[in-house]
């Protein structure tokens, strides 16, 4: 490659590397097309606008991974089609999340606004007006705005403390992208999430005491930064866990995690460190989906212990379980692949114990410094059982070798 491909090639890479990801960057291209559709009403619906807010509205454009092609249309559309693709773009901004986070754009692009302020600011008050906003919803979006445009970082703790006061909820994760250095903490003692009710945490967390979330109640963890002194006892409720990491820097329990009559446990993108003080997680019931996690420094129980319906488990890691990581119960199916699983021990089956009577499935594994006292250093069937089995994973310095992989009734490499 040339030099001057290379030097283009890093410039582009660096540009890549500034773009802050918008929240839905992710979301289907249908969608970001027409929430970009609407933004770009106030930003190039007017020639005033246009002169002025075009840069920032193309950085909004990167930010949201919308492709050229695409960006192409819009102006297109909104001199072509404008009735049609609004009608369109007002079928997905339709939870308050979505608004909220589509009002958080328009007014950074209104930040930047001075000939096209009466513009801009009519465009937002109709949107305000179709999104049926309230009187503190509205105030709350102009003072969160004069607080990030200068920098303020208390006024806008104060203002978004109010807004809560209110009884309203924006997720901490569209506060940091319209105040990019916007930062809150929670602090909490012993938390009973009761039916009917939702805990939602997003953003850094201390927790002392121990979290308990009965029959029709809902613990969601999406974006937080959690430290805890505790345990979580889930009866009968609902738990997900999502692009979160969890340090348990104390617990009495046996297990961080315990759950009983949940219907579905999923966790995803995230990390939980148990620090040594318990094993992580044990369900007796319903399905456990688990994919790209890692869970590490499990101590006196197994890291996590399954007697449910059904458990999934993809792209994850497991480190250091001083008791082994996974042990599988009852009549439970379980589907493990791609997964790491890295410095275990235990009497039988350092990574995986399983005494189910149904389908145990590994594959695309590996296992290195697994090491057992008797049988499966590995991984060990206690049952004979075909639809038991290991395919395509690597086993390192797994001991005793003899016996890494341990079936009763099949063995493959």
């Amino acid at each position: 490659m040339a030099e001057m491909d290379v030097l283009e090639y890093l410039k582009s890479r660096r540009n890549e590397l500034e773009r802050v990801n918008h929240p839905f960057y992710s979301k289907s291209l249908s969608f970001r097309y027409l929430y970009s559709f609407g933004v770009g009403i106030l930003a190039i619906g007017n020639m005033k606008a246009i002169t002025e807010l075009k840069d920032r509205y193309d950085f909004f454009l990167e930010c949201i991974s919308l492709p050229k092609e695409q960006r192409d249309k819009i102006i297109t559309d909104i001199n072509n089609y404008f009735e049609f693709r609004l009608t369109e773009c007002m079928k997905i901004l339709k939870t308050k999340e979505v608004q909220y986070c589509f009002l958080a754009d328009l007014y950074q692009l209104y930040g930047g606004a001075v000939w096209s302020l009466d513009y801009c600011g009519k465009v937002i008050e109709n949107y305000q007006q179709i999104f049926h906003m309230t009187p503190a919803e509205i105030r709350f979006f102009q003072d969160f705005q004069e607080a990030a445009s200068k920098k303020d970082l208390e006024g806008a703790r104060k203002c978004y403390h109010q807004f809560q006061e209110a009884g309203y909820e924006i997720p901490y994760r569209i506060l940091q992208y319209f105040y990019r250095e916007f930062t809150d903490r929670d602090i909490f003692q012993d938390i009973h999430v009761e039916a009917g009710k939702t805990l939602i945490l997003d953003k850094p967390t201390e927790i002392t005491g121990n979290i308990y979330v009965e029959r029709g109640g809902s613990l969601l963890i999406d974006g937080a930064d959690i430290t805890m002194r505790g345990s979580v006892q889930i009866n009968g409720g609902r738990i997900r866990i999502c692009n979160t990491r969890w340090d348990v820097t104390a617990c009495e329990e046996d297990y961080f995690l315990t759950i009983q009559d949940a219907a579905v446990v999923k966790i995803e993108n995230a990390l939980i460190d148990c620090h040594m003080q318990c094993g992580l997680l044990q369900q007796k019931a319903g399905r456990l989906l688990i994919e790209e996690s890692e869970f590490s420094h499990s101590r006196g129980k197994r890291m996590l212990v399954f007697d449910g319906r059904y458990a999934q488990i993809n792209r994850s890691s497991f480190i250091n379980g001083e008791n082994g990581f996974l042990a599988v119960f009852g009549a439970s199916q379980i589907h493990i692949s791609n997964c790491d699983f890295y410095q275990a021990t235990a009497e039988y089956g350092g990574a995986v114990y399983s005494e189910s009577i149904d389908n145990v499935i590994i594959e695309a594994c590996s296992f290195r410094n697994c090491t057992v006292r008797y049988l499966g250093a590995a991984v060990y069937f206690k049952y004979e059982k075909l639809g038991q089995f290991v395919k395509k994973s690597v086993l390192y310095q797994c001991e005793p070798k003899e016996s890494a992989i341990f079936n009763a009734g099949k063995k493959e490499d």
